[in-house]
């Protein structure tokens, strides 16, 4: 039964309250909602055509303290954070785990978090400031911290720091909102979502013998024999160098990437680089050169899509992002390659609240798949769904949107020094979560990270799990 639902919420701070509202109830839910302001410190949900039926409140904490303050460290939550065991309260609430953390809330009067009395329910979790806490990244603009690619780090991160990094907060907050409306209004319908994977791969490195200097080879045949121990890799770059065989070097993976897409009816995307802003972080490969345009051929042939990798530097740079997308842009019109949409993922996963998202946007780009943390995996912004952004200096609604990346391979087989059976473990648990909200994993393998043979049994394995 289709119902619109009125949520009554304190003054103040409207353009950010609607954002949450929408993407709670309308993105997340698919539920019409209007809102209205009230005098008060709660936010109130009924039914618009029936309030009479009965009510859904929280407590208004984070805007109380944001609305018309500076950004500031005063605002972040106080740690630790306050727990709720929900599965004794809601235990038809589909949560990961049976407590959870409330990152901005405060205790009823009794001293609980939950309480259903007659037709009103009530909670000490504040749904809409902790949502719009996580989505928005609100943490990064305040806590300085920063790694050697000036990178705001997991273990700076409040997911990280109170132990939910490897749980969509957000989903399991929207969760119990949902379910608290089910015990309210039982014959509201949400939206359908089902799981979906987004399937990634950075093209740092198209190739990893024909286009480099003969130094730079014997280095990495060096490496080959030294730290990978591996003779047959060590081989086949020679050989390639020595051919200027493409098909031969052991970085072009990408037809196998596609095959193995293909088996297990997956669509993998491809991020091109098209520029190079800083020389010891990028990597110059020519777009317009044949061998690149006839690859970036046969992926749209063969139905996988394409998008824009920037470079080093250009992660808050409108200037640079632009002239990169450009770029890209006159390749693919000149092999008549169209999309519906472009999407863009930062080098290095470079990032910053709120810049790179609105350079992205005034590029014209329409999703970023950038947001999540390089040293660490797990839901950076608290979801597995897909959704628009929120420019906090602007106050305004992006067309743009986040696609969150929840694993890299670098993240880890390098950062986090996982085994194989480690990481199938880790991929599977995530997986299984995305599966319980009907969300989307997003995976990034490279393609140089396919040159041995255990690298390639372990991508099957991990396709084999998430399809």
């Amino acid at each position: 039964m289709s119902h619109s639902l009125l949520i009554s919420h304190p003054p103040g701070c409207k353009e950010e309250r609607n954002y949450a509202f929408e993407v709670m109830f309308g993105q997340f839910l698919g539920l019409s909602h209007e809102c209205r302001e009230i005098p008060g410190d709660v936010v109130r949900v009924q039914l618009a055509n029936a309030p009479e039926a009965g009510s859904l409140l929280w407590p208004d904490i984070f805007f109380q303290k944001y609305c018309n303050k500076q950004f500031t460290s005063a605002l972040l939550p106080s740690k630790p954070l306050s727990l709720w065991n929900v599965a004794r309260d809601l235990a038809e609430a589909q949560i990961t785990k049976s407590i959870i953390p409330i990152i901005y809330g405060k205790p009823l009067e009794s001293g609980k978090w939950f309480e259903h009395k007659g037709n009103t329910i009530r909670l000490g979790l504040d749904i809409t400031g902790s949502v719009f806490f996580m989505l928005i990244r609100f943490e990064e603009i305040v806590v300085p911290d920063r790694d050697e690619h000036n990178r705001f780090p997991a273990r700076a991160s409040l997911a990280y720091q109170e132990g939910f990094l490897e749980r969509p907060i957000v989903d399991e907050y929207v969760e119990i909102l949902w379910t608290c409306m089910q015990r309210l209004w039982p014959r509201l319908k949400r939206k359908e979502r089902n799981y979906q994977v987004f399937l990634t791969h950075d093209v740092d490195h198209p190739l990893g013998a024909i286009n480099k200097t003969w130094p730079q080879v014997m280095r990495n045949i060096a490496g080959d024999i030294l730290r990978r121990k591996n003779l047959n890799l060590a081989y086949r770059r020679f050989i390639a160098k020595c051919s200027k065989m493409e098909d031969l070097d052991p970085y072009n993976t990408f037809e196998f990437i596609m095959d193995m897409s293909e088996r297990y009816g997956l669509k993998s995307i491809f991020y091109f680089k098209a520029g190079v802003s800083n020389s010891r972080f990028d990597v110059y490969y020519d777009l317009s050169s044949p061998w690149i345009k006839s690859l970036i051929s046969r992926i749209h042939e063969r139905g996988h899509e394409i998008g824009l990798h920037t470079s080093y530097e250009a992660y808050r740079d409108f200037r640079t992002i632009r002239s990169e997308f450009e770029r890209l842009l006159t390749v693919l019109h000149s092999l008549k390659i169209t999309q519906e949409k472009w999407g863009v993922r930062q080098h290095y996963l470079r990032f910053e609240v709120p810049t790179t998202w609105q350079a992205c946007e005034d590029v014209g780009l329409d999703y970023d798949a950038t947001v999540g943390f390089a040293d660490h995996v797990g839901f950076r912004c608290g979801t597995c769904h897909e959704y628009p952004l929120f420019n906090l200096k602007t106050r305004r609604i992006l067309h743009l949107r986040e696609l969150p990346l929840i694993i890299m391979d670098m993240t880890l087989l390098y950062y986090m020094s996982l085994q194989p059976e480690q990481v199938i473990e880790k991929i599977e648990r995530l997986s299984n979560i995305c599966r319980l909200y009907g969300g989307t994993l997003s995976l990034l393998w490279h393609n140089t990270e396919l040159t041995q043979s255990w690298q390639t049994r372990l991508y099957m394995e991990i396709l084999e799990l998430i399809r």
